[in-house]
């Protein structure tokens, strides 16, 4: 899984003039840096589908993230995570993901919660990477294991010599993170916090119905667009076909 040869029409290199401008308009220039990254993940929904991310109310370089699992080792799984974004952005170093809780994989450090990403992204690259790639980064990690550069080498060894261990812990995993998805932190209070209601039909029942309606009609729409043919089964006749 690499991120180190990604291509971009956009242009990254800056002259001393430039240069100059940006460290003169260091902070207008980052706020700024920062919306476009927000508003260019509308352009990778679809990639990154089941991923939700907000910047904190109170510091826009620190994003909250939420990502839910329907396949592979970690299906049913909904993981917590922050991006930490340097002060300088876009003029900085990686930014740093830290899952909260902790969980366990090769690429997670099970003390810090902090994920290795030097091995695919080498340098930050201004104009070629965004954040979006390291929220790609996360989806792909958790559905394609990799143990190589591993910062978590228990899961590394039960992942190439133990595979049902291996799957035995993702399991606890999961279940301790549901357990814990709406404790209160440092972060909690935060306004953009990323939170969980309990189930309330006055508030949520209107909007289930019409999730409910919509995928009847999208299913019946299926079955009445039925695929026809003039070919008779078991024929190779054209216009064979009676019905």
């Amino acid at each position: 899984m690499e991120f180190r040869n990604i291509t971009s029409s956009e242009p990254h290199f800056l002259d001393k003039d430039t240069q100059e401008v940006m460290g003169l308009y260091q902070p207008v220039f980052m706020e700024y840096s920062i919306l476009a990254e927000y508003n260019a993940l509308r352009d990778q929904s679809k990639i990154l589908q089941d991923i939700y991310v907000m910047p904190s109310a109170k510091d826009p370089l620190h994003w909250f993230g939420l990502i839910f699992l329907r396949s592979g080792y970690y299906a049913g799984a909904v993981f917590r995570f922050h991006i930490f974004i340097g002060k300088t952005f876009p003029q900085v170093d990686i930014p740093n993901i830290v899952f909260a809780p902790p969980i366990f994989h090769p690429k997670v450090d099970p003390i810090s919660g902090y994920m290795e990403t030097r091995s695919s992204f080498g340098k930050w690259q201004v104009g070629v990477h965004h954040i979006w790639h390291l929220l790609l980064y996360i989806k792909k990690s958790l559905l394609v294991i990799e143990n190589r550069d591993a910062v978590n080498q228990v899961a590394a060894d039960l992942f190439t010599h133990d595979l049902p261990e291996f799957q035995a812990r993702i399991t606890e995993c999961i279940t301790e993170c549901k357990d814990h998805l709406n404790d209160s932190n440092q972060f909690s209070t935060d306004a953009h916090y990323l939170r969980f209601s309990p189930y309330n039909p006055n508030i949520h029942g209107t909007f289930r119905k019409a999730v409910i309606a919509n995928a009847k009609s999208s299913n019946s729409a299926t079955a009445g667009n039925k695929s026809l043919s003039w070919v008779k089964p078991g024929s190779l006749q054209p216009c064979s076909s009676q019905d």
